[in-house]
């Protein structure tokens, strides 16, 4: 039984999953397993897929998503650690090693992540450093309130100890933006800590049109997300202050959706939202105001 089982959705990744795969096979560790799952691709990405052989195993099923695709890897796939790897992105060859040592040496950490390269489409790097280029906070030991405050953790640079995933379940599939987000806050909720290793272990590709680069698919997924949280957060911990934060970014996000819907247009929708918010936070009187600039268009 492999230690690491390396988990790829890939749907109409022909041009870059090959790339995906190569970048595992290169690992100087040595002991896991690839499972790759074809969610209904309508490319040539099975073709690819085939030439790998018995290097890989390969999994075909109907068009589901990008959390199904997951959870399906997660179901058949039968390693300690769990490693996360889109078909349209890449790994250094020292990541498997340096992350599984890592793990095996802070027991404490459900889940290790790391630094990242910034890769365009024609693999010309956008940042070497992400997180020290950009200055982002990240998130490492407990981390509950910064992970709710933000999501600074990319999905190919993470290994997840598969007690994790038996503890509160894979990702949720009504989510296919934020499902890797709230993952990780359900498995710090849970009290895990997290690791950070300061080096860029994984390549993110940033593609134009993916579902990454969409703004308003990202804020009514932030959205709901952080409106299945607070009955859930409110139920088990009525006194916390990450009540407080989930609030705040409530609010945030259901007003910044307002403010698109007024500049694309939809004045119904913008209002419907802005009174609704006004319901939950009846003493935040900028809602006010934006309610009726809705009606001076």
């Amino acid at each position: 039984m492999p230690r690491v089982s390396v988990i790829i959705p890939a749907y109409n990744s022909m041009q870059w999953v090959s790339a995906a795969i190569d970048s595992v096979l290169n690992q100087g560790y040595r002991d896991y397993e690839v499972v790759v799952i074809d969610d209904g691709s309508t490319d040539q990405t099975a073709d690819v897929l085939e030439s790998y052989g018995r290097k890989i195993r390969c999994i075909y099923q109907a068009n589901a998503g990008v959390s199904n695709a997951r959870n399906r890897g997660l179901s058949v796939s039968t390693g300690e650690f769990i490693a996360y790897l889109d078909a349209d992105d890449m790994w250094y060859s020292q990541k498997l090693e340096c992350q599984i040592a890592f793990l095996d040496a802070h027991p404490q950490c459900g889940l290790v992540h790391s630094d990242v390269t910034v890769i365009d489409e024609q693999e010309k790097v956008i940042r070497a450093r992400f997180n020290v280029e950009t200055a982002r906070p990240v998130p490492s030991g407990y981390c509950l309130q910064d992970l709710l405050r933000r999501c600074h953790i990319q999905v190919p640079s993470v290994i997840e100890r598969r007690e994790c995933i038996e503890e509160v379940g894979g990702f949720d599939e009504q989510f296919m933006a934020t499902e890797d987000y709230l993952h990780w806050i359900m498995v710090s909720l849970k009290g895990w800590e997290f690791g950070y290793i300061n080096e860029p272990l994984a390549k993110y590709r940033w593609r134009g049109g993916s579902v990454s680069s969409n703004k308003r698919l990202f804020l009514e997924e932030y959205g709901k997300m952080f409106g299945v949280l607070l009955p859930a957060l409110y139920e088990n911990r009525p006194q916390a202050p990450d009540l407080a934060i989930i609030r705040k970014r409530f609010l945030q996000v259901e007003r910044e959706l307002a403010y698109m819907d007024c500049i694309e247009g939809h004045l119904s929708s913008a209002r419907q939202r802005l009174m609704r918010l006004i319901q939950r936070a009846p003493f935040q009187y900028n809602l006010y105001w934006d309610l009726a600039k809705t009606y001076l268009r």
